[in-house]
């Protein structure tokens, strides 16, 4: 299913997010595109969390300041779920490999074909999910949990 618009790409972002049950991958460079942060995502999540079993969710950002300042629904799930969310922070994309993209149960796939422009698909694609894979474990490796995620609790 292509799409081409914010909301199209919302849209396809929610209803990847509600097709997963087991585990979720995320690969973004905010985030502030998807709409992760709204009501509707945290309610698919809560469901994906709460299910048996539960999902895990792996995300990775390139820049993690919009979930910090502009997602408290995620950061809500993040605190209650903290055993089921894993959130690292790298610094660069693979070269040529500037897209988002989610891969839901190793079977279900959105990408954004690049960060500039809402243009991308959604579906169900072995050799897609698998090359999408690959790039996230890469750029999982050298990620690190992000500064501005970290609570103080004083």
């Amino acid at each position: 299913m292509p799409f081409d618009r914010k909301l199209s790409y919302q849209a396809a972002f929610l209803a990847t997010l509600r097709l997963a049950r087991r585990e979720l991958i995320l690969c973004e460079r905010d985030f502030c595109e998807s709409d992760i942060g709204s009501r509707a995502c945290h309610d698919a999540l809560w469901d994906f969390f709460t299910a048996t079993p539960s999902g895990r969710l792996k995300i990775w950002v390139q820049n993690a300041d919009f979930l910090a300042t502009r997602c408290p629904h995620l950061l809500q799930l993040r605190d209650r779920f903290a055993h089921l969310i894993e959130i690292r922070q790298g610094n660069d994309f693979l070269q040529g490999k500037e897209k988002g993209f989610v891969v839901a149960d190793r079977q279900f796939f959105l990408q954004r074909h690049h960060f500039s422009s809402f243009r991308g698909e959604a579906g169900e694609n072995p050799s897609i999910v698998a090359n999408l894979q690959h790039d996230f474990a890469l750029l999982w490796e050298q990620a690190s949990q992000p500064d501005s995620l970290q609570r103080l609790y004083l």
